[in-house]
């Protein structure tokens, strides 16, 4: 039966696959789905490698995920991956199923490496079978769907078994709870101070702030972003400290960091690349590559992360980025990242889609966003579209921005370009959701002037 089921999966992708340009779809979903209602404990009759390693949190998973695959695939190892993102349980099934020979049962690969939803993998397979689970952060996401942070917390927690190795953000509070809740082997990484951290929380959104063993407020040497930072607990031995691996002297200008007295290379501008790579080197130590072998990957086969989604139009850069929905602290680091960039600058941001999982439209948390952040001289309009475009204009009318910075855009396909490249000045930023990425993109590209 298990034959089957992996040689039906394998044909029904194959089918898709073909008809996938009609039908708009990766294939990723449905012959998972399939195989899994033949046999729903079909992922658990499987031979698994040696590593299983898997990459949750709210944010930064899908960086992290890819950086790893980088360095282990340059040094070697086979390793199967989900590099289209596609992260929920049946998506996952389809791509291990794929993998994996129908006789032996074996998944063909050296390391199965799978990012992660964070509130469902408990789903994909038996918890004995993963080697190392890496936590990015828990921070508020998709409240919607996932609700408090503590329980997505709960919901990971109940998914371990005492044999997986942790590997730890430890600047994150609830993430670094994992230490005291339960009995695994960890490894705590960390980032040191940086030059825009700040000593006193920046608003009132944070989402941890209490120390989870005897409940006394944290202190932090600093925060860098959010209650991401920093901290230590006056009353017991509940800290960030001491690291396992460190991470300093970020330079997001000439991009690169320091990790364990080593010199790495950053494949992009962004705050949060930092913690990516950060976490990709320690996996990658862990599982036994050197630091110089990481390095060499780092190092010579650096190229922009963002750099397909980069291009000029004249004289004009454009940089598209790509920034979820429903999570206020990934939203800002967006933010801060355009106000790290020099000289006169245009932004355009908006969604059509609040989820690709769910029709409710919950807008609460771009008023966890300082939007005010972009009332800045160098920002010289700031451009709303898509279904949304009213809702963060009144967000952006919240936080003070002026009403003559401000353009609503209804037709952001035809009208857009005119507005942007006739009507404004400055390299142009657009943020935008997955989903408007190609649009947004076709539309400024092929704009003549």
């Amino acid at each position: 039966m298990t034959t089957l089921v992996i040689i039906l999966n394998k044909i029904v992708t194959f089918l898709i696959n073909i008809l996938k340009i009609i039908l708009h779809k990766d294939g990723s979903v449905w012959p998972g789905y399939i195989a899994s209602k033949c046999d729903p404990d079909i992922l658990n009759k499987l031979v698994y490698p040696k590593f299983v390693i898997g990459v949750t949190g709210s944010s930064g998973k899908g960086s992290t995920t890819k950086l790893i695959a980088k360095i282990l695939t340059k040094n070697g190892y086979k390793v199967v991956w989900n590099k289209n993102g596609s992260n929920i349980t049946n998506a996952l099934t389809t791509l291990i199923l794929n993998h994996t020979n129908p006789f032996t049962k074996k998944v063909k690969c050296d390391v199965l490496l799978l990012e992660l939803d964070e509130s469902s993998f408990y789903k994909v397979f038996n918890k004995n079978q993963m080697t190392h689970l890496i936590v990015t952060n828990l921070t508020r996401d998709q409240v919607a769907r996932n609700g408090e942070p503590i329980l997505v917390y709960n919901r990971v927690k109940d998914s371990l078994s005492d044999n997986i190795h942790l590997i730890l953000n430890a600047d994150d509070p609830l993430v670094l709870r994992y230490t005291i809740d339960t009995n695994n082997t960890y490894t705590k990484y960390g980032i040191q101070r940086y030059e825009t951290d700040y000593t006193k929380p920046y608003n009132d959104t944070l989402d941890s702030a209490y120390c989870p063993r005897c409940n006394k407020k944290l202190k932090y040497h600093f925060y860098h972003y959010g209650n991401i930072g920093s901290f230590y607990c006056k009353e017991c031995e509940f800290g960030t400290n001491p690291l396992d691996y460190k991470g300093k002297d970020i330079n997001l200008t000439n991009r690169f960091m320091t990790i364990n007295d080593h010199i790495v290379k950053l494949d992009h501008g962004a705050f949060f690349t930092a913690y990516a790579t950060l976490a990709a080197y320690t996996t990658c130590n862990l599982i036994g590559i050197s630091d110089e072998d990481i390095m060499k990957v780092l190092n010579n086969d650096y190229k922009d992360s963002n750099s397909e989604n980069m291009f000029r139009v004249g004289r004009r850069k454009i940089e598209m980025i790509d920034s979820k929905p429903e999570n206020a602290l990934s939203y800002e680091q967006t933010i801060d990242y355009i106000n790290e960039q020099k000289g006169t600058k245009t932004v355009v941001i908006g969604f059509d889609n609040v989820s690709r999982r769910y029709a409710l439209n919950d807008l609460s948390w771009m008023y966890d966003i300082d939007f005010n952040k972009l009332n800045k001289k160098d920002i010289d309009k700031i451009y709303c579209i898509g279904r949304f475009r009213y809702d963060i204009a009144v967000c952006l009318k919240y936080n003070n921005i002026p009403d003559n910075k401000v353009v609503i855009v209804d037709d952001y396909k035809r009208v857009l370009p005119n507005k942007v490249y006739n009507h404004s000045k400055g390299n142009i930023y657009v943020v935008v959701f997955l989903d408007m990425m190609a649009p947004v993109k076709k539309a400024l590209s092929e704009v003549r002037r």
